[in-house]
């Protein structure tokens, strides 16, 4: 494990889904370790290989960067849900409507651009890590929202929501980043 996942308390995700072929690994970490800048670049420099980390909020959006040599990328995901949840979470904690709408709209511009140009962006991150891959299957993924209202309501209960976790690792597939194979 690189030392400096290891000094944050970082743990090896053992899950189907996180479990990565050609050298991957893919690790938990408690604290957010996106709002360090010079981290993912160090670990990236240290590790000889791109990198790419998610902050993930309570399985409801996630915060995206890539680090490469091809330069470095960010986006989020469901903006929507994001959006609500960050106002929400500051009027849960006695701040008024408006002033936490305005801070949950900067909270979520800060996430980067958008899915199309991320999706660009995350195709040449795959070229810096020895992957071809498509830009429109992961525009889609970084797209995708939780179904909203009633219609979700209608769906089967394991239809009715998407993990941000779950896809993280649609991503990871989409990015040529293979799933371990078992021996």
């Amino acid at each position: 494990m690189p030392a400096l996942l290891s000094r944050r308390g970082a743990e090896e995700r053992r899950h189907p889904g996180a479990l990565r072929g050609d050298g991957w690994h893919v690790f938990d970490v408690n604290d957010n370790l996106l709002d360090d800048k010079d981290l993912l670049p160090t670990l990236a420099s240290d590790l000889k290989s791109p990198v790419l980390a998610a902050y993930i909020t309570d399985s409801d959006y996630g915060w995206l960067v890539g680090v490469s040599q091809a330069g470095q990328w960010q986006t989020g995901s469901d903006p929507v849900n994001a959006f609500e949840f960050e106002r929400d979470h500051l009027i849960m904690k006695g701040m008024v409507k408006a002033r936490a709408s305005e801070q949950a709209r900067q909270t979520i511009a800060s996430f980067g651009v958008p899915p199309r140009r991320a999706a660009q962006s995350a195709v040449e991150w795959a070229a810096a890590a020895g992957y071809t891959v498509p830009a429109r299957p992961i525009r889609q993924i970084l797209a995708t929202r939780r179904p909203p209202g009633l219609a979700a309501l209608l769906r089967l209960p394991a239809k009715r929501y998407v993990f941000c976790e779950e896809m993280f690792f649609d991503l990871l597939d989409q990015l040529g980043i293979p799933r371990h194979q078992a021996s």
